[in-house]
């Protein structure tokens, strides 16, 4: 027989051939045919027209036991269940227990956790009854020596089964793995950090991932430093992944259906080669951290923004030189951190996030602060250091809010008296500019609690610096003082850590 599937049912429907016919061909087929395709196809057909004859019972049920393709019969018990649901469980058993390959297994119990009868949970049942033989329960464990499953209904029997048969199959295939399960049983935390760091390149993990995304509890998957390339995978559409690592991979891209993650609140990118982020990005709407830190984006998608519960934005070490309009969106977002980019100036959409509590912005090519700095009422931490600004920002003196400002490595030569008024100021750092004269209100920061002037043209410092009684580090080293200002003695007294 030439005929695939499409052709033998297209026939049928234009009236080439009658029904019998039709069925007695794809059984045919389903006999035959050495294609996987082939058969694969002719399954869909059955399973779509409900073709529920004795004669295709017979067919599936010897597919599901002897074809040598796991998807047709993964397929076959699928079918099975749906038109002979009764009669569907005997070849289920048997397919379970003789079952070698784990994505056929995950089939045949997700199958039977969909049935709910007595015979179905006896079955899962004496699976379990099975394990509690072998020396290694892994999630079973400690529900086995309870005896609490006995009280499971047939879907939560399966899943734990599931989640059973996934956890062997790794442990043997990956030899190291951490878990952590739930009082059910259920796989909630799975750590696969450095499985792939011994230079063979088995790609192990890789070959893994959909069949550990089949852990459907999954809530927190930890596969950084695995040298990936791709994910080759596609994320289910039901899941409870709330957090994901795959920082220090060599990711290029992410694929698109990562958008179905809607759970997701922490995805950690770090330290990848990323050039670009797939659009679907913005249907995550629970992600609330996303660390994008060491990779090689030029530019973020512009629905970004739509990321409204966003709160850490961590761009360190791209490419960027520009953000996206909509970015003024991230509503949420109180921490950000754009160092090591490529820009010239801030961008102003930033100032449209009101509840920035720590903007980065070190190891640009910055020469100006904007006055809507100012707008920024909730920022705690400003980083600007390793930049171009040879004016100090008098603009910093109205953001009472500040706790942390850090201009090291600029050009600044003076400081403005305005900064007078930084009362919950806890830590300055002036390092490496050309400061020549520390004034005398400086005493005046009753909150200052680490003082930074490293490598600046100092020469005196002055006696309002003992003014500063919560004061714990003063760094004064590489400066021009002809010997160490008498008023650090002081200051040393009374317990303040002191380099000069």
């Amino acid at each position: 027989m030439s005929l695939n599937a499409k052709e033998i049912l297209n026939n049928f429907e234009k009236g080439i051939i009658d029904y019998e016919s039709m069925k007695n061909s794809l059984v045919f087929l389903l006999e035959r045919s050495k294609k996987e395709i082939d058969r694969l196809e002719t399954i869909q057909i059955i399973n779509k027209l409900n073709i529920n004859s004795d004669k295709i019972y017979q067919v599936l049920e010897n597919s599901l036991i002897s074809d040598s393709s796991e998807k047709v019969r993964a397929l076959c018990a699928k079918t099975l269940k749906k038109l002979f649901l009764e009669k569907s469980l005997k070849p289920l058993k048997w397919a379970l227990m003789n079952e070698k390959t784990l994505a056929c297994t995950i089939a045949i119990l997700s199958i039977l956790g969909e049935i709910e009868t007595e015979e179905s949970k006896q079955i899962l049942l004496d699976n379990i009854n099975t394990i509690d033989g072998k020396q290694y329960k892994y999630n079973l464990k400690e529900i086995i020596e309870d005896g609490l499953y006995q009280n499971f209904n047939t879907k939560q029997l399966a899943e734990i089964l599931i989640n059973y048969y996934i956890i062997s199959s790794l442990k043997l295939k990956l030899g190291y793995l951490k878990f952590e399960e739930n009082e059910k049983g259920e796989i909630v935390k799975l750590d696969l950090s450095g499985i792939d760091t011994q230079g063979l390149r088995s790609n192990k993990v890789s070959k893994s991932l959909q069949q550990i995304l089949s852990l459907s509890l999954l809530k927190h998957l930890d596969i950084s430093n695995n040298d990936l390339l791709q994910l080759e995978i596609r994320f289910p559409k039901e899941n409870y992944l709330e957090i994901i690592d795959l920082s220090y991979n060599r990711l290029y891209s992410l694929p698109n259906s990562i958008g179905s993650l809607k759970k997701l609140k922490k995805l950690i990118l770090k330290s990848n080669k990323l050039k670009s982020l797939p659009n679907s990005l913005k249907k995550l709407e629970s992600l609330e951290i996303l660390i994008l830190r060491d990779n090689l984006l030029r530019a973020l998608p512009s629905s970004i923004g739509v990321l409204k519960r966003l709160k850490i934005l961590d761009l360190y070490h791209n490419k960027l030189s520009s953000l996206p309009k909509n970015f003024e969106k991230l509503e949420s977002l109180l921490y950000l951190d754009l160092g090591w980019n490529r820009f010239h100036k801030i961008p102003h959409f930033i100032g449209k996030c009101k509840k920035i509590e720590k903007l980065s912005l070190g190891r640009n090519n910055i020469s100006r602060v904007p006055d809507w700095i100012r707008e920024l009422e909730c920022l705690k931490v400003f980083n600007i250091y390793d930049n171009h600004l040879q004016h100090f920002p008098s603009i910093f003196g109205e953001i009472d809010s500040l706790e942390e400002l850090n201009l090291r490595n600029n050009q600044l030569k003076m400081l403005p008296e305005n900064l007078i008024h930084l009362k919950n100021l806890k830590v300055l750092n002036l390092s490496w500019n050309q400061i020549e004269n520390l004034p005398a209100w400086i005493g005046c920061l009753d909150s200052l609690e680490e003082l930074n002037l490293w490598r600046n043209n100092l020469s005196e410092i002055p006696e309002t610096i003992k003014n500063l009684r919560n004061l714990k580090s003063l760094y004064l080293n590489f400066n021009n003082f002809s010997k160490p200002p008498d008023i650090l003695r002081e200051l040393k007294e009374n317990g303040v850590h002191i380099k000069v």
